[in-house]
């Protein structure tokens, strides 16, 4: 799990992601919340499923199912655009 989080920071996004999931049953971003919390259980949760980079804290704290780095998700916005 990243480190740049703090365990106080790791409960509020669990919070939301748990809420999300709750509040918004058989949606893509309940999908996407679940995905989240599976990487939060297994240790994967802020680190980049493309390149295994840190994501930074901020971009977590903004956008917590957030599952690619900045540079992963340009280069996939760059390839959708394309």
């Amino acid at each position: 799990m990243s480190d740049s989080l703090t365990a106080q920071q790791l409960l509020r996004i669990r919070s939301k992601l748990e809420s999300v999931v709750a509040e918004q049953p058989a949606t893509r971003a309940a999908a996407t919340a679940q995905a989240a919390l599976q990487r939060m259980r297994s240790g994967e949760y802020g680190y980049c499923i493309e390149c295994g980079d840190e994501i930074s804290a901020a971009r977590l704290a903004a956008k917590p199912d957030v599952e690619l780095c900045v540079d992963c998700q340009a280069l996939k916005d760059e390839e959708e655009d394309a």
